[in-house]
């Protein structure tokens, strides 16, 4: 064992540990003591599908993002004014591999959309190509945009001419 002796200066010799302090070594200290000790979370098991949703003249569409994903380990259900898509992504196993780098993403897939208006249960129809599921929900009756036509009246007259007058 080494003992360290240190002397002080004069100006210092009531503080044993005295170290000069310096802001932009407090910040590096900081720094260092936050990056060094992060580390990357894992993510989520619950993985969320990109979804758009856009109307058109007598429906609704949804189109969900669902790449590696089978048909059978997909589930649509729509309760209420919400939709929810719910799918697995099965892991891949290869035997004897030694992987060096696993970077895809396995797990549970869930996507809620709360719908803007109702839409008949019985007319929805979903489609599923190359990853990407489509649901088509028709909009009730009372929904749809009715055109009102408008009957154009014309003031009624006195029976007079202008030459009359």
């Amino acid at each position: 064992m080494s003992i360290v002796l240190r002397r002080n200066s004069e100006r210092h010799a009531l503080a044993p540990f005295y170290q000069r302090w310096n802001l932009f070594d407090e910040m590096d200290k900081i720094a260092r003591r936050t990056w060094d000790s992060w580390e990357p979370s894992e993510l989520d098991t619950g993985l969320i599908p990109y979804t758009d949703v856009y109307e058109e003249a007598d429906q609704l569409v949804v189109k969900a993002e669902l790449p590696g994903i089978n048909e059978e380990d997909l589930d649509i259900i729509l309760e209420g004014d919400r939709l929810t898509i719910k799918a697995e992504k099965r892991e891949e196993t290869v035997e004897d591999a030694a992987h060096h780098t696993r970077e895809r993403y396995y797990g549970q897939y869930s996507r809620s959309v709360t719908l803007p208006y109702p839409v008949k249960i019985g007319g929805i129809s979903a489609t599923f190509e190359n990853g990407v599921l489509e649901i088509k929900l028709p909009k009730v009756e009372e929904v749809k945009a009715k055109k009102i036509e408008i009957k154009a009246r014309l003031p009624k007259s006195t029976g007079k001419t202008k030459k009359e007058k």
